[in-house]
């Protein structure tokens, strides 16, 4: 009988943070930004891109001809994923209006007087932002 021994870790039990570790989100970002900075690396990739997405959009057609339930399934994921991304959109708007919102009531509420209002200010800074620190 033959045991295949292995490392002593595994990924699931490195000990490294998700902040140290890098994504493929971080790493593409990177390389665009890197490619960016070559015009000439840069309309290379962009023809390379070009061309993988011209390619996967004829075998899409390909697919569509031969099976007309794959493009009702992509129609309705596409819709779907749409509709989920107008309303997270919908969503980041309102809270950014409730946000304004919020602001123009504790702006009507600060005293007149310049001096006063910083002196206000002041005294909430020091109470949510630096709870550590002692009242004056």
């Amino acid at each position: 009988m033959f045991i295949r021994m292995g490392r002593a870790t595994t990924r699931a039990t490195r000990d490294t943070s998700k902040a140290t570790t890098k994504g493929t989100k971080d790493n593409s970002k990177r390389y665009r930004e890197k490619i960016k900075k070559d015009p000439i690396k840069f309309e290379e990739y962009r023809a390379r891109e070009a061309e993988r997405s011209r390619l996967y959009r004829k075998k899409l057609k390909e697919v569509v001809k031969k099976n007309k339930k794959v493009l009702k399934t992509k129609r309705e994921t596409d819709r779907v994923r749409q509709q989920r991304y107008r309303e997270k959109k919908k969503e980041e708007l309102a809270n950014q209006k409730s946000m304004e919102e919020m602001l123009k009531k504790v702006e009507r509420a600060l005293p007149a007087k310049n001096s006063r209002k910083i002196e206000v200010i002041k005294i909430l800074y020091r109470k949510y932002v630096e709870p550590g620190s002692p009242e004056n």
